[in-house]
C-alpha cells in the first residue's frame, strides 16, 4: 500500500512513540488506528447530527412508526 507522510508536533509523536512501544506495535500501526477511530467517530458525530436534524420534534413512538412503515412498503415491494 502506498503511504503518506503527515507531520507532527515533536510532542505528539514521542507520545504517539512510546504508546506504541507499551503496546508493542509500530508508531505507523498506532498513528493508523488512531486516525481511523477518529475518523469514524468524526463520521458516527456527523450521522448522529443529521439524524437529529431529520428527527425534529418526533418522539421515539413517531419515529418508530415511521421505520416500521418503510419497513413494511419495502418487505411488500420484494
Amino acid at each position: 500500500m502506498p503511504t503518506k507522510s503527515i507531520a507532527v508536533p515533536d510532542t505528539v509523536y514521542d507520545r504517539v512513540q512510546e504508546e506504541a512501544a507499551a503496546e508493542g506495535t509500530t508508531v505507523e500501526q498506532l498513528a493508523t488506528q488512531a486516525l481511523e477511530r477518529d475518523l469514524a467517530r468524526r463520521w458516527l458525530d456527523r450521522i448522529g447530527r443529521e439524524g437529529d436534524r431529520r428527527r425534529g420534534s418526533m418522539t421515539d413512538a413517531e419515529v418508530e412508526a415511521i421505520v416500521e412503515r418503510a419497513v413494511q412498503e419495502t418487505r411488500t415491494r420484494s
